[in-house]
């Protein structure tokens, strides 16, 4: 019976997150999505279960209903916005649970704020980040803070005080640690955490949780610690990890008076489910996947490295096989996402993480003492001295582990191609040993690519491809250009271009700040600027993306993104 509900809680799961893309997917390829559907109703009708195939098919119909409340919102002309984010562009704001970008006049506000402003909402959705369109304030009326307002204040208050006792970096050091403040985090130490695979240690993690509501149930005891640490996740943003890493230590919590076993995997999807229902969107954020895959390795293989490494002592298996399982499932998607990975994360984790954990716990005593100068004082004294020794650790760590390697996407599909063939040949599929040849194929359209192909990074490069001709062009100062010839396996790098002329017919070339593709007698523009265009071009919106492939076709274009 255990094990049935497990297994619905997480059919329910998959359901929320296969229903969830195909609503992605219709605003993409409307045909492929209502094939997609008609696939998984057919699934269940040959897999005969007609109870659970009338079950499954009311939860797959859930996300869906949900997605369309949320991106269908009836705005009136003055609207409440919470300001959410502030970047040099402009913002992000919280207009009645919906996210839209700001432009326009926001020097006066801060991240918190509560505005009225005519609205006047130029609809442009973006399923994968939750965004309802683009809002430009002007005239606007501050309102009185609220709770949530007055959180960002303290936060803001406690990382000013740290400040002027350790300085503006060691404080956004351990504010972010401690409890998410990461707007003041030095892109130098960003950069360091990453190599050494513990980025995930400079911001709420889902491991920061599990360490705090340990320490709160030890103080408060189970029936309070629950109560508690919803202050915490509150007061750290409610962070996705942190959020699916509470609810499913309130499930395991639960268990016990409720006279139930403990199932990591429901609580695992239990906790996917609420926030897929919270967030529609948040399926498709970096945050969720990489939580939720990096659990789920922990979840099927830190009992299995734990065997493997058993003649190691006790705290260095622990550490290692939690480290390895996390990454079984997370690599692939480090890989897609960030084009690299860090060969020290193992020892990065089993050497820094202890003293993370020590800052973690300074941090959050600081926030609390902050007000009492003397105690806040001896604290600031220890967490001075605990970051000095994080300093010189990570130094000592750079110089001697291998450099952060740069991979290409062929090597993330690989990957969870072999995973795929593992998996399914244990189940007796042997016919499954063929599979990897579609990885050849893949190759060979990857790196050969027989039809024109653009692949457009944030950092600012263009990737251009064409029957083994690849290149990359600087579309800024200051880029990486070795980093991207290995990523993209390119031939050669240009600093800067004007015009690149494709045998397949096609120009490229500069248009101010965005870039114009001339196919034969069709212009498409790569938009990568904030400004309106006057021309009669089909748009490619960049603006607000990390990464685009784009490929020619005659006269048509396949965006990938």
């Amino acid at each position: 019976m255990i094990k049935e509900k497990t297994n619905i809680l997480l059919y329910i799961f998959i359901v929320f997150i296969l229903s969830s893309c195909i609503f992605l997917l219709y605003y993409k390829d409307k045909w492929l999505s209502i094939i997609l559907v008609i696939c998984f109703f057919i699934f269940f009708i040959l897999y005969k279960k007609i109870d659970l195939f009338i079950i499954l098919s009311i939860f797959f119909l859930i996300p869906i209903i949900n997605n369309i409340y949320y991106y269908n919102i009836g705005l009136k002309n003055v609207e409440e916005i919470r300001i959410i984010s502030l970047n040099s562009y402009g913002g992000v704001g919280e207009i009645k649970g919906r996210k839209a970008y700001l432009s326009g006049n926001l020097n006066d506000l801060s991240l918190g704020d509560r505005i009225i402003a005519s609205v006047e909402l130029n609809k442009d959705i973006n399923i994968e980040k939750g965004i309802i369109g683009e809002i430009e304030i002007n005239d606007f009326d501050k309102l009185n803070l609220d709770i949530k307002g007055k959180i960002y204040r303290i936060r803001e208050n406690i990382f000013n005080a740290v400040s002027e006792k350790l300085g503006s970096r060691r404080a956004a050091l351990i504010t972010s640690m401690s409890f998410g403040y990461t707007e003041f985090l030095d892109r130098e130490d960003e950069t360091t955490m990453k190599n050494l695979g513990v980025l995930h240690a400079v911001s709420v993690s889902g491991l920061h949780m599990v360490l705090v509501y340990t320490i709160l149930k030890k103080i408060f005891g189970r029936n309070i610690a629950p109560i508690v640490a919803v202050i915490y996740v509150i007061f750290t943003g409610a962070a996705i990890s942190t959020i699916r890493s509470y609810i499913m230590l309130l499930s395991l919590s639960l268990a016990v008076p409720l006279r139930r076993n403990y199932n990591p995997l429901a609580g695992l999807s239990l906790a996917g489910i609420i926030l897929i229902l919270y967030k529609p969107y948040s399926i498709f954020e970096v945050g969720f996947q990489l939580s939720f895959l990096s659990t789920l390795g922990i979840i099927l293989f830190n009992k299995k490295f734990n065997k493997v490494f058993y003649k190691l002592p006790k705290a260095i298996r622990e550490g290692v096989a939690i480290s390895l399982a996390s990454q079984v499932f997370t690599f692939p998607f480090l890989v897609l996402y960030f084009r690299e990975f860090s060969l020290g994360f193992l020892a990065g984790n089993l050497i820094l993480m202890p003293l993370m954990n020590g800052v973690v716990i300074l941090g959050n005593l600081l926030a609390l003492t902050f007000k009492i100068k003397f105690i806040f004082n001896y604290l600031s004294f220890i967490a001075y001295y605990a970051t000095l020794s994080l300093d010189i650790l990570s130094e000592k760590l750079l110089s001697v582990l291998p450099s952060i390697l740069y991979l290409n996407e062929i090597i993330a599909i690989s990957y969870i191609v072999v995973i795929f063939t593992i998996y399914f040949y244990k189940k007796g599929y042997k016919n499954i040993v063929y599979f990897p040849i579609v990885i050849l194929m893949y190759i060979y359209i990857n790196i050969y690519s027989p039809l024109p192909k653009l692949e457009y990074y944030k950092d600012g490069i263009i990737s251009v491809s064409y029957k083994g001709d690849r290149n990359i062009f600087a579309l800024k100062e200051g880029v990486d250009l070795e980093k991207y010839k290995v990523i993209t396996l390119s031939n050669n790098e240009y600093k800067d271009f004007n015009k690149i002329k494709i045998k397949y017919g096609v120009e490229i070339e500069k248009s101010n700040k965005d870039i114009l593709i001339k196919n034969k007698d069709k212009n498409h523009l790569i938009k990568l600027s904030r400004g309106k265009i006057d021309y009669n071009y089909d748009i490619i919106d960049c603006k607000y993306s990390n990464y685009i492939k784009i490929i020619l076709y005659k006269d048509q274009v396949l965006v990938f993104n």
